[in-house]
């Protein structure tokens, strides 16, 4: 949103990634140069997947409608079969997500790769109309440079507000002694001996410190509830739609997590019906 006498604009760009079977061994990723010069990331995804992208492409659409084209599929598997000793093709993709970059449109950039991933701020006001700050652009890697960077253009109209305080604080779950994840993810699984190894790794992994508030007075696995399959249990769902403002089985399955690579059709439906059930 911009203020009402702005003249920059944001340029939309679209960026998909797909889902397929690790096909190397070993923990590490790869860093691929496509012929269009973009840097295409190969990453390993839980136990043996691998997470491929992403793509670089001008987007005009409704943003809450935006999805991988057939094109930027064969884009990403064309390329991993120039580097690879491997014959991928869009059947081995086990699934795919895309999401739309709000870029400041500078009017420099030719293609859409080579848009300023940067952000810049306005400040719209005065004359008695309360300030407008519009910020342009930005990743959400620098999303706290950036806010503190906003709270300054505000200083002048908020005196008394508080120095910055972001660059350090923790995260919701974040609060790991020497941020040793693998020595505390040991200890939870300790504390919490009735859950199966996988489950106990998912938990510490994906929700940190959290996780013991999540489980709160489970005592063994039937105080987790309804078991959707995989490692999905109702006391996670019901700790998302809490605690993370998760709405739809979409929120849960793909955005909050990833379980829904992991539960089979007729699971998804289940849990789309009891997700559905708890709403009413």
């Amino acid at each position: 949103m911009a203020g009402v006498n702005s003249h920059k604009r944001v340029r939309l760009v679209k960026g998909s990634h797909i889902i397929t079977k690790k096909w190397w061994e070993g923990d590490h990723g790869y860093v691929l140069q496509a012929p269009d010069k973009r840097l295409i990331f190969v990453n390993p995804y839980f136990d043996d997947l691998a997470l491929i992208g992403t793509t670089d492409v001008p987007y005009d659409d409704r943003p809450e409608d935006v999805k991988i084209s057939p094109q930027e599929v064969s884009y990403l598997i064309d390329i991993l079969n120039q580097y690879f000793d491997i014959a991928l093709s869009p059947d081995d993709v086990l699934s795919d997500y895309a999401g739309v970059r709000a870029l400041f449109d500078d009017d420099s950039a030719k293609n859409a790769s080579a848009v300023t991933r940067d952000y810049t701020f306005e400040l719209d006001g005065g004359e008695g109309r309360a300030p407008m700050l519009s910020a342009f652009g930005g990743k959400i890697t620098t999303y706290r440079k950036l806010a503190e960077a906003a709270l300054e253009k505000l200083a002048g109209t908020f005196p008394h507000m508080s120095a910055p305080w972001t660059h350090n604080a923790p995260l919701p779950g974040g609060t790991i002694p020497d941020a040793s994840i693998a020595q505390w993810a040991q200890g939870f699984a300790g504390r919490h001996p009735f859950l199966p190894p996988a489950l106990a790794q998912h938990y510490a992994t994906s929700y940190g410190t959290d996780a013991d508030d999540m489980l709160a007075d489970a005592g063994d696995l039937s105080a987790l509830g309804e078991h959707f399959g995989a490692l999905l249990y109702e006391r996670e769902a019901r700790w998302l739609m809490d605690n993370e403002w998760a709405q739809t089985p979409a929120d849960i399955l793909e955005r909050r997590s990833k379980h829904g690579l992991f539960l089979t059709p007729d699971e998804h439906a289940r849990f789309g019906a009891w997700m559905s059930a708890q709403r009413h």
